[in-house]
């Protein structure tokens, strides 16, 4: 099913790239050619100023007849020029429209001017190259050598006089034609010419086989010559065109080949985020391309321990992420119960150094916790020290480094053991966090790394990773990631407790979805049902305040996150948001029998919020409102 999908997705993409290919080319020439036909038009209107003026010395006949005839096709010539903003421009038949029009403004030149218009049926050729495809050239080959042979034959009766065609001279004054070897003047009409051409071929004179011999094959192989100039020029471009959409179609499948193992190698993750009595966890992995070699696992060994894993493949690319997704594989064969971290390790290094011809490797931290009491067995494997500990009190883990997974046969690694204090983190990460770098090509470091740890206290694990993310973008900026960014999270809380959040954006009309989603965990939870419906108070006015006042109905983000603390009795709401500065607890209490319209907004909604909840506290970090309210339920 995958691989069907696969190969459909890559015929889709190729014949997307072919049409969109070609389908731009053409646009581009076709707009381009309507340009050239606005320019011819003024040449033909330049064209008919000579007659008007008398510039070109023509009879009555043909003045007459192209005074009409010359702004008609004018105005032909300057239609395109109305869709060039449409979507005509992709209709495969439109170039032949522009290339026709073309071809009649040139043989309207050579017909009232055959002397002096010649070259343009050269123009005509030549304009193919636009399109890069030797049929069009060929069709319009053809037309040319077609209308060129009546062009002469209609330029013989109606052009201006050419001796060449006609074999004499014209007296411009009295508007006649004669020949020293004719006794007789003929009138410069198109049936004087006529006659005057029947009475040179009785003389001796074929004038329509001197002009076929003499003038017409001239201009054919001249035209020929441009013509196969033009085709070479058209199939050469044309061959370059389909390499490059080969080339790109080619690199448009890989890139959906690594999408779709992107997409494997996710979903081969954990989810981000999970809860647990007295655990929390939580995980992300920022790959520095479309694949990497970062991973993470963790998993319930039995009904008590909880096995948390990350590791940094060498190497990037598709070579690195088959090596993580072996690695994880072997891990979730190997972590059972009554096993340590070491042996574990062990098993894995015997199982992904079988075959490993091109000597990669993998730096793994294993950590096992007892969820009854907070005691981790932990293991490293060549990877970086852990940072343990709760607010402002963080501290990297001093730990035996290990050997690296995947090299050799025989390692030596140790299991070690720490006990994790309710509230406390062990906090595993790879290197793409300390090795990040500026543009200065400094180091983000792990001194940074422990300071921002230690900067302040956190409401929850989320806004942790979240402080760690933005020190890490603002001290980048906009230098280029180069290596995979990975951090993991297991938090021991010792009480029994759970929670749930979510992101909502902060529109009005999610209010009620935010206010269902605390009221769904209420019911979940068995919160009591007086003060579950007072929440829905709270919620409506904190989530209003924030949508309407903070960010001030221009859109944003809400972070929240509902807990409740089976042991200490205690329900926790967290509301997180980006909106401007805005403690909603800073209100006063308002005075009986003043001025309603003066109260500061909100006031009357939070004293209520204040007096239906045991603690509430506001903090501005990070550009971030962060709102805590707390309720015992045994207050």
């Amino acid at each position: 099913m995958m691989t069907s999908m696969l190969v459909s997705n890559m015929k889709r993409i190729e014949d997307e790239f072919i049409l969109d290919a070609y389908t731009k080319n053409e646009v581009s020439a076709n707009r381009h050619m309507s340009f050239a036909l606005l320019f011819m038009a003024v040449l033909l209107m330049l064209g008919w100023l000579g007659y008007l003026t008398k510039l070109f010395s023509v009879s009555e006949d043909t003045y007459h007849m192209t005074c009409i005839v010359l702004p008609i096709v004018a105005v032909f010539l300057c239609s395109p020029m109305l869709f060039t903003r449409s979507n005509l421009l992709t209709n495969k038949y439109y170039k032949y429209y522009v290339l026709f029009l073309f071809i009649a403004a040139i043989s309207i030149l050579n017909v009232v001017m055959p002397k002096h218009a010649v070259l343009g049926w050269a123009v005509c050729i030549v304009v193919t190259a636009h399109y890069y495809n030797p049929t069009v050239c060929r069709i319009i080959f053809v037309t040319v050598i077609i209308m060129m042979l009546i062009c002469l034959i209609l330029g013989t009766f109606y052009g201006e006089f050419d001796g060449n065609l006609l074999s004499g001279e014209l007296d411009e004054e009295n508007q006649t034609i004669f020949s020293f070897i004719l006794p007789d003047v003929y009138p410069d009409t198109a049936s004087g010419r006529l006659d005057y051409i029947k009475a040179l071929h009785e003389a001796g004179e074929n004038r329509f086989y001197k002009i076929l011999t003499n003038y017409y094959l001239g201009r054919v192989l001249f035209i020929t010559l441009i013509y196969i100039v033009t085709i070479f020029l058209n199939k050469r471009t044309f061959n370059l065109l389909n390499s490059q959409i080969k080339e790109r179609s080619e690199n448009e499948k890989n890139k959906t080949e690594l999408e779709v193992a992107k997409d494997i190698q996710i979903n081969t993750l954990p989810a981000e985020k999970v809860i647990e009595d007295g655990v929390e966890i939580i995980a992300e992995l920022k790959a520095a391309k479309e694949v990497g070699g970062d991973l993470y696992d963790y998993l319930d060994i039995d009904e008590h321990h909880v096995a948390v894993l990350i590791g940094d493949v060498s190497g990037k690319g598709v070579p690195a992420a088959m090596f993580m997704m072996k690695t994880i594989t072997t891990f979730r064969d190997f972590a059972t119960k009554d096993k340590t971290p070491t042996e574990i390790l062990k098993q894995i290094n015997t199982s992904i150094s079988q075959g490993n011809k091109a000597s990669m490797f993998v730096t793994c931290f294993l950590a096992i916790l007892d969820k009854r009491n907070g005691k981790v067995v932990y293991a490293n494997a060549g990877h970086n020290p852990p940072i343990i500990g709760s607010n402002k009190n963080y501290r990297y883990l001093s730990c035996k480094p290990g050997f690296l997974l995947g090299c050799f046969k025989d390692i030596s690694i140790q299991d070690e053991e720490l006990t994790l204090k309710p509230g406390e983190s062990l906090n595993l990460y790879t290197d793409g966090i300390t090795e990040a770098r500026n543009k200065d090509g400094e180091f983000f470091g792990e001194e940074r790394l422990i300071n921002t740890f230690n900067k302040r206290d956190f409401t929850c694990v989320i806004e942790l990773h979240h402080s760690v993310k933005d020190e890490v973008a603002s001290f980048v900026k906009d230098a280029p990631q180069n290596d995979d960014i990975t951090f993991l999270t297991l938090k021991y809380q010792g009480d029994k407790y759970t929670y749930e959040e979510q992101f909502f954006s902060a529109k009005k009309e999610n209010v009620l979805q935010m206010l269902d989603f605390i009221k769904e965990f209420s019911d979940k939870y068995h919160i009591p049902e007086d003060f579950k419906n007072n929440l829905v108070v709270v919620g409506d006015e904190i989530f209003s305040n924030i949508i309407n006042y903070g960010y001030e109905n221009n859109g944003g983000e809400i972070f929240v996150r509902v807990l409740i603390n089976m042991t200490q009795k205690e329900f926790v709401l967290t509301i997180i948001d980006r909106a401007r500065a805005f403690n909603q607890l800073d209100v006063n209490k308002p005075m009986v029998g003043s001025d309603i319209k003066n109260q500061k907004v909100g006031g009357l909604g939070i004293l209520i919020v204040k007096k239906i909840m045991t603690a509430y506290d506001y903090e501005r970090l990070n550009n971030k409102n962060i709102l805590v309210l707390k309720k015992r339920f045994d207050s």
